[in-house]
């Protein structure tokens, strides 16, 4: 019986809407980003600010580099067995973007050549940010529920 449920819920998680928005989430950003050195280059100045945009969007290396990292890990995690590490992992990279719209409004991040706080990328990391932590919660849910379904004693994942 235990074998038959692991095995269940293991493969309910493999349509588990946090795994196909992390995918599509850090796809996006590795386009974005191998997009953004396209358009800088990779000469001096990593950090440096540019006044380089793509469709309004401030960047620099630094920039491409995150973008390109943080998406390469929501495809990676996408990908893994126990869905709860994609969950986990896409609602801190929803955090981590909510945090950088903060600080891109306070107008602290200069680093990735973010001008001013009404720059469109702090609103497109607020969207990518909120709507990251909803589906890792939405898929946060979805598992809980696929579980009780299953008989899963509440608080366990059975898919490992």
């Amino acid at each position: 019986m235990e074998g038959r449920m692991r095995e269940g819920s293991a493969s309910k998680d493999r349509g588990n809407v946090a795994r196909v928005f992390a995918l599509l989430l850090g796809a996006g950003y590795v386009v974005a980003g191998v997009a953004g050195f396209v358009a800088t280059g990779f000469g001096a100045g990593f950090t440096a600010d540019t006044n380089v945009s793509l469709l309004g969007f401030d960047l620099n290396n630094f920039h491409n580099v995150v973008h390109v990292a943080i998406g390469g890990a929501l495809i990676l995690v996408s990908r893994l067995s126990d869905v709860t590490i994609t969950q986990g992992v896409l609602i801190g990279v929803g955090l981590f973007y909510v945090l950088a719209t903060l600080l891109g409004f306070l107008n602290y991040l200069q680093i990735i050549s973010i001008n001013g706080s009404l720059a469109a990328d702090n609103f497109l990391h607020l969207f990518s940010g909120a709507t990251a932590l909803i589906f890792g919660l939405i898929g946060v849910r979805q598992q809980n529920q696929s579980l009780r379904k299953a008989g899963a004693p509440a608080g366990t994942y059975a898919g490992r």
